[in-house]
């Protein structure tokens, strides 16, 4: 997990996590981290940690359906496709398909 530490240390995203943004795996300031298996990894350990933890059975996502790399991130952490939700999101002004994924317990 050292490209996690290093990209967490990382001036811009530490900038980004104090702010209260979201973790930027698609920003141009994490481009140097793309690629690495990082972010599958830490959904992976998210989700292994919620489920062991709590009574959760079902962890769902819904990432933008034009957003290919977030998608491929659930999918690599064993997240399953269930569908597409047609229209469901309004994105700098254009409605947007979001798709669903979910990852089961056990």
């Amino acid at each position: 997990m050292k490209d996690l530490t290093d990209a967490i240390s990382n001036p811009k995203i530490q900038n980004n996590l104090r702010d209260g943004l979201p973790y930027p795996y698609t920003e141009k300031d994490a481009e140097e981290y793309w690629g690495r298996g990082i972010m599958t990894n830490a959904v992976k350990q998210i989700c292994e940690y919620v489920f062991e933890k709590s009574d959760i059975i079902r962890i769902y996502a819904e990432p933008f359906a034009y957003n290919t790399a977030s998608c491929r991130v659930l999918e690599k952490a064993g997240f399953q496709y269930e569908g597409t939700l047609r229209n469901n999101a309004v994105k700098n002004g254009k409605i947007v398909d979001m798709k669903r994924y979910s990852l089961l317990k056990g």
